[in-house]
């Protein structure tokens, strides 16, 4: 990897770093948003469904637009554009207001994704599989640390007082802009492109099995995050616990999570994407029916295990689709993180009838349970997965024909 691939690599870390906490400030706010505004529960379990429209399930068509046109617009602007919106919800003076803050911000979070992964990728060389690991593991602690940033901030300075933290996210899109090289258009590429009237359709008909299979881990695994990020702040406020508490748990659970995320692109190059997807699958499910079983330190334990187990697999995942359609890395990087996330992120609504029968605690033991499913999709993997040569064996098996 050269200087320049690993200064900008460093970059796109570190944006989706501040992307991604951006996106998590939502969460802890919840009851306080609730409270302001007067909503019902079922109001404030459509916030993130109707967050993930734009930031989420538009990923794809961020995606296309980027492998059409090799820009690097969307990568640059999408820090900036969501500090702007997200930092403002504090002010928000209604329920309409609101939406209209959270979807314009989902819009930055959206559009910077499919660009920096593929960015992130082809910076990372023949180490795709740690590159993806660096990147989304960054986005991870990011998303982590937003809750402990946000809930500090507000406790200080009052809900109305959110925009505070807009100033870091103008500052990435300013690295970003500085840095960051745009996509070029392969030769090669633009030349198959030609010859084949439907590229993408092409690419995704050609490997659509293990895509489906990597498709329904990622929604499986991302609507038990989701479930949990929203469920979970009013489930510690039964038990008593304070906004920075409630702050601190959630950043022990997604920090755990980032940890995860780099640890199994690590163990990726070394076994197998299909081994870490199988053996995290098997494990994330119990530890989190575990933690909600338990109270106390195990509890905070238990949690933060179940986390670095269940996103384990995501920037894994991600590189293996990536692996399987290399000449649309932005749309199959926006169909794994976005499209996938945005339908995971229909959970808490899904899932809402259970909170009233059966309470936040129960509810969350039973989605925990159903996501080892994703253990089962694992195993259907191809196998021939963990054998695939590195590209300078496939140059001397080629060389030695």
């Amino acid at each position: 990897m050269h200087k320049r691939d690993k200064l900008t690599l460093a970059a796109l870390c570190a944006a989706h770093f501040v992307n991604d906490a951006y996106s998590s400030l939502i969460y802890p706010l919840l009851p306080l948003l609730k409270v302001k505004l007067g909503l019902s529960d079922t109001q404030v379990f459509w916030l993130a469904p109707l967050y993930s429209l734009s930031s989420s399930l538009m990923q794809p068509v961020y995606g296309i637009l980027s492998d059409r046109y090799a820009r690097r617009f969307f990568a640059v602007c999408g820090p900036g554009l969501t500090a702007i919106f997200v930092s403002m919800i504090g002010l928000a003076p209604s329920y309409g207001i609101l939406i209209t803050l959270l979807v314009a911000g989902g819009v930055g979070i959206g559009s910077f994704h499919p660009q920096a992964a593929a960015m992130a990728s082809r910076a990372s060389g023949n180490r795709k599989r740690i590159g993806m690991a660096m990147f989304s593991a960054l986005g991870t602690l990011g998303f982590a640390l937003g809750p402990f940033a946000i809930t500090r901030i507000v406790a200080r300075f009052g809900l109305e007082h959110s925009y505070y933290v807009i100033g870091v996210g103008l500052v990435m899109s300013a690295v970003l802009y500085r840095i960051c090289p745009p996509l070029d258009v392969q030769p090669k590429t633009a030349s198959l492109h030609a010859r084949i009237k439907s590229p993408l359709l092409a690419a995704l008909h050609a490997a659509w099995k293990p895509l489906a299979l990597l498709y329904t881990i990622t929604v499986i695994r991302s609507g038990l995050q989701i479930t949990t990020n929203n469920y979970l702040p009013f489930l510690l406020g039964e038990q008593g616990y304070s906004l920075t508490g409630t702050g601190n748990v959630m950043t022990v659970f997604l920090l755990m999570g980032g940890l995860g995320g780099l640890a199994g692109g690590m163990m990726a190059e070394r076994t197998s994407g299909r081994t870490v997807t199988l053996f995290s699958g098997l494990c994330a499910g119990p530890l989190m029916v575990a933690s909600f079983l338990t109270s106390g330190p195990l509890n905070l334990l238990l949690l933060g295990l179940g986390g670095f187990f269940l996103l384990a697999t995501m920037p894994v995942n991600v590189a293996m689709a990536q692996e399987l359609a290399p000449e649309q890395t932005s749309t199959v990087s926006a169909l794994m993180m976005g499209a996938a996330w945005g339908i995971g992120a229909l959970a808490p609504q899904a899932l809402h009838p259970l909170v009233s029968a059966f309470g936040f605690r129960n509810t969350l033991i039973i989605a925990s349970g159903l996501s080892v499913l994703s253990a089962v999709c694992a195993y259907l993997l191809p196998r021939d997965e963990m054998h695939r040569l590195r590209p300078e064996a496939e140059m001397a098996v080629a060389v030695g024909d």
